[in-house]
């Protein structure tokens, strides 16, 4: 008797945990949607290393920005040595992932400059970081960048 009593109260118990027990279903609030990521601002040259060594305090970098216009646009002030010489337009390869910033020059090249970026957030900020090897192929720099129009 006693193991029957047992045996009905572990079907009933099973019958409850297996009841109690719903699936999982997503409802629209719970959907999430990457969004775009916005390059566009005016960026300043917050570390610039050369084959991984930080030469920042060794030039004055404060003054080179470049601005990356909504309407596709950019726009280089004070030049120092990067992936393109004049101003023209932009674009990212993905707008939901970006991993390459394209370069059209105004007046120059045709041709597209591709390089890849790292966009990140760095202390609450957005920060750009672009390695490029301007003139010699041996040195590797890597000019971060901070967003100077961010709140």
């Amino acid at each position: 008797m006693k193991n029957k009593i047992i045996k009905v109260a572990f079907v009933l118990l099973s019958m409850i945990v297996l009841n109690a027990c719903n699936k999982f279903s997503a409802t629209e609030s719970d959907v999430y949607e990457e969004t775009h990521k916005d390059l566009s601002g005016i960026w300043k040259l917050e570390k610039v290393t050369r084959n991984g060594i930080d030469i920042t305090g060794l030039m004055d970098f404060s003054k080179f920005s470049l601005e990356l216009k909504e309407n596709g646009n950019y726009v280089i002030e004070n030049y120092l040595p990067f992936v393109v010489k004049n101003n023209g337009r932009w674009q990212v390869d993905d707008p939901l992932y970006p991993f390459h910033l394209i370069f059209e020059e105004e007046g120059g090249s045709s041709e597209e400059v591709n390089v890849e970026i790292e966009y990140m957030i760095v202390n609450g900020k957005r920060s750009l970081s672009i390695d490029l090897s301007p003139g010699c192929f041996s040195n590797v720099y890597t000019y971060v960048f901070n967003r100077t129009d961010q709140q």
